[in-house]
């Protein structure tokens, strides 16, 4: 007996097993194996359909294009399959007038949910009115993981209950039901640790977290926001970017372990600010202070920049042990000597690059302004340990405040420094052991240097 003889005698539901572990597609193309193999691949626990592929990119011919489309999905999920369908993946483009129905897609999903889907993925573009979320998915008992793209509605009733869910993915999706619908709908979520809300339109939204399951928060929006207040005391990382336009009247994340912020405004509005025009900043004082108690900090140039301007005020940063600064060189550092002054077990301090702009404010963290006055830096008081430079170009300024670091950090015992081959190997040599040459405040400090060639 031959090796393909062996395959096809095993049980229809170890195979439908198999082809769990290969793509959709591919376990699809089996059916053309044989006879035997014709209708395996419903048995695939794992399905991630895409029609992307199958929209030509003209009208000819697209809508019975997209009619064998739907007939395979319809098939693929036909309520009679005698297996469970664990993960389902469905991505539609079509977008097409008399195409992707909103009544099958609801009927698609219904099919699933009957047959203990727990993880479900779903991004829909249509043209009209978007189909509401069936209610059914907010009843589920199996559902572990849920992601809804834009093409849905959704409107929570008072009977949600998601008993197993743990993550949840929203991008972009309408909400009616009031302003609240995500804090209404993490609250039937009792085991719930992961969340992501993401906006890519200019919407009003306004949302209240409170769950003490949350472990993982990402909040993206690309527009605006009202107003968000944060209650989860057992956040470990949060993540939060995009304009900030909106408030934060309450936030309170006691547990978190890391954060990283990407917040900006407008460009135009923020040049007013800076011009001293009277604008005023968005207040993410609140913001701020609750999360005080992170380890490890990220932020943006924009973020800096923003720091500055709102909050005249910075909390102690205790339990801040690593810091890693976004470069922009069309944004100062003003607020970095406040920074570093308040996170007095600060051991790891990174920057993305050396650039920023040029101002008289952040004298004692850099060399960019010049001064015969006699400035205490804040970096002589620091006790970070290891400093990372990443996107070091080698140019006169950068060594300049290379020299400013290695001079005023007493602590120092590495420093990591990553730059791009742009030169000849003689310069980049050179330039290195210039930087090797440097005088230090700490005997122990070690530099460490790895150029990347650029491609």
């Amino acid at each position: 007996m031959n090796a393909k003889d062996v395959i096809s005698r095993l049980p229809d539901e170890l195979l439908g097993r198999i082809l769990s572990f290969i793509s959709t597609k591919e376990a699809v193309s089996t059916s053309l194996l044989s006879k035997r193999w014709r209708n395996v691949f419903v048995l695939v626990s794992n399905l991630v359909i895409d029609d992307r592929q199958s929209v030509p990119k003209t009208k000819q011919n697209r809508s019975e294009i997209h009619q064998n489309f739907m007939a395979f999905v319809d098939k693929l999920l036909d309520p009679q399959r005698g297996s469970s369908i664990k993960k389902l993946t469905l991505k539609s483009h079509v977008g097409v007038r008399g195409g992707t129905d909103s009544s099958r897609i609801q009927t698609w999903i219904c099919n699933v949910l009957d047959h203990g889907v727990v993880d479900l993925d779903m991004f829909i573009t249509l043209k009209g009115k978007s189909p509401p979320v069936p209610s059914l998915i907010f009843k589920s008992k199996t559902l572990v993981k849920l992601r809804l793209g834009r093409g849905f509605t959704i409107k929570p009733s008072q009977d949600v209950s998601l008993p197993m869910l743990r993550t949840l993915f929203l991008d972009s999706v309408n909400f009616v039901g009031g302003h609240n619908v995500v804090g209404t709908l993490i609250s039937r979520c009792p085991v719930l640790e992961e969340l992501v809300v993401e906006e890519r339109r200019c919407v009003d939204w306004t949302c209240s977290v409170s769950s003490t399951s949350l472990k993982r928060l990402h909040i993206r929006f690309d527009r605006k926001f009202t107003s968000i207040s944060l209650d989860a005391p057992n956040l470990v990382y949060y993540k939060h970017s995009g304009y900030v336009l909106g408030k934060y009247p309450n936030v309170k994340l006691d547990s978190l372990i890391e954060a990283r912020l990407n917040l900006r405004m407008d460009e135009r509005r923020m040049q007013g600010v800076r011009n001293g025009d009277g604008s005023t900043p968005a207040d993410i004082r609140n913001l701020i202070n609750g999360i005080r108690n992170v380890r490890i900090l990220h932020l943006s140039s924009h973020t800096l920049e923003l720091l500055y301007f709102s909050c005249k005020e910075m909390p102690l940063f205790d339990s801040l042990v690593s810091l890693s600064i976004g470069n922009d060189k069309a944004r100062g550092w003003q607020i970095l000597p406040l920074l570093i002054k308040n996170s007095p077990n600060l051991e790891t301090l990174i920057f993305m690059g050396l650039d920023h702009y040029i101002t008289n404010k952040c004298g004692d963290a850099c060399v960019c302004y010049d001064t015969e006055e006699s400035i205490t830096s804040c970096l002589s008081s620091s006790q970070v340990k290891v400093l990372e430079i990443l996107s070091y170009q080698g140019t006169t300024r950068e060594l300049n405040q290379m020299k400013h670091f290695l001079e005023k950090l007493p602590c120092l015992e590495l420093v990591k420094i990553c730059t791009v081959n742009n030169s000849s190997n003689l310069q980049t040599t050179m330039e290195m052991r210039t930087l090797m040459m440097l005088p230090r405040a700490s005997s122990k400090c070690k530099i460490q240097v790895m150029v990347l060639s650029k491609k």
